[in-house]
């Protein structure tokens, strides 16, 4: 059942979209469809936001982004009406396929997935209205869980608790593209990159982004660097271009309050061997807890000053004592991730589909 799926999802994100297409594409021969028209949202099936903006963004053909990065349906030529490919240089130039509404009922669809809450029952209705009766996934990989209970099938790259036993569960870490995320152990010069979106717009962040340019001031003779869409320094847009500047950095600062529910930032860094500056307090409970391990591949500032902040940064730059962080940081992103050995699992889960 279900060899070379044709499956539909939301696009929720670049890195999510691209670890789906190296599953389902890459993996199992098949077939990925995205969004694309804005009868999508007229009709109450993309309920991403109400944002005239952000609609036009997601659902329009070749619509310029907002925030300055790679357009998302760049180029979108239909190949057979209603199938649009898309050049999305987001994802390595990755051509994606996108449907319009009207096509996803002509399309022989056998899953439908949910990457966002408030998509779970409209891709429900999707399910029931289409002639294929496709089975629905609620993908989770943000720190919202409360609603993992209504679908009958969840597949969680965060950590998820007290699922019920009715529900079809696996839980899996997003794969990326190794080949692009390699590590690199060498001696970097001194630069500090953050790659969290908003750092320097979002209320929640205001104090982390203070700490960011308090601890700058304090080093005039490195280089920090704040990526990210609406960030200061703009965005490093696509997968290449962001794995280029992780390995350019000698740390990465990823103080996110609230964490993430998976967090492609973290196990990218640890991928490429960086050590990364957290607040461990962000991820108590949290999947990416198992990358930290303050003083051993990472460096956790809780509760530290500016200053000391600074003093610990240039402790753990010695050539020695980094040499081994970034060992560490690798040697363990190994241990906890297999994406070959999930990759089996995954395949197992989508044959049992409730």
């Amino acid at each position: 059942m279900y060899s070379q799926p044709i499956v539909f999802t939301d696009f929720h994100h670049n890195a999510l979209l691209y670890s789906l297409i190296l599953l389902f594409e890459g993996r199992l021969g098949g077939t990925i469809f995205t969004p694309i028209g804005t009868d999508w949202y007229t009709h109450g099936f993309w309920k991403v936001s109400d944002s005239p903006e952000i609609i036009k963004q997601y659902l329009n053909f070749d619509r310029a982004v907002p925030d300055g990065s790679s357009k998302f349906n760049e180029n979108a030529e239909s190949t057979s009406n209603p199938v649009y490919l898309c050049q999305n240089k987001n994802i390595l130039g990755h051509t994606n396929k996108a449907v319009t509404l009207d096509g996803f009922y002509q399309l022989p669809v056998d899953i439908v997935i949910a990457s966002i809450p408030t998509h779970i029952e409209p891709f429900l209705r999707l399910c029931e209205n289409h002639p294929n009766k496709p089975k629905l996934i609620y993908q989770i990989g943000n720190a919202w869980t409360a609603e993992a209970g209504l679908a009958p099938n969840v597949m969680a790259s965060a950590l998820i608790h007290n699922i019920p036993k009715d529900i079809h569960f696996i839980s899996n870490h997003q794969e990326f593209d190794l080949s692009v995320f390699y590590p690199d152990l060498s001696y970097p010069e001194q630069n500090i990159y953050s790659f969290i979106h908003c750092l320097n717009t979002i209320d929640a962040f205001a104090s982390d982004w203070k700490l960011f340019q308090s601890v700058e001031k304090l080093m005039p003779d490195w280089n920090f660097k704040s990526y990210g869409g609406l960030c200061r320094d703009g965005c490093a847009s696509g997968t290449d271009e962001v794995a280029k500047q992780m390995r350019g950095a000698r740390f990465i600062w990823h103080t996110k309050k609230g964490g993430d529910g998976y967090g492609h930032v973290l196990y990218n860094s640890a991928a490429v061997a960086r050590p990364m500056i957290v607040k461990m307090e962000y991820y108590r409970d949290k999947l990416g807890r198992e990358l930290m391990i303050d003083g051993q591949t990472c460096l956790a500032i809780d509760g530290l000053s500016p200053q000391e902040v600074v003093n610990k940064i240039l402790y753990y730059s010695d050539s020695q004592r980094y040499a081994t962080l970034c060992k560490n940081v690798y040697e363990n992103f190994k241990a906890k991730v297999d994406f070959d050995k999930e990759a089996e699992t995954l395949q197992k889960f989508i044959k049992g589909l409730n």
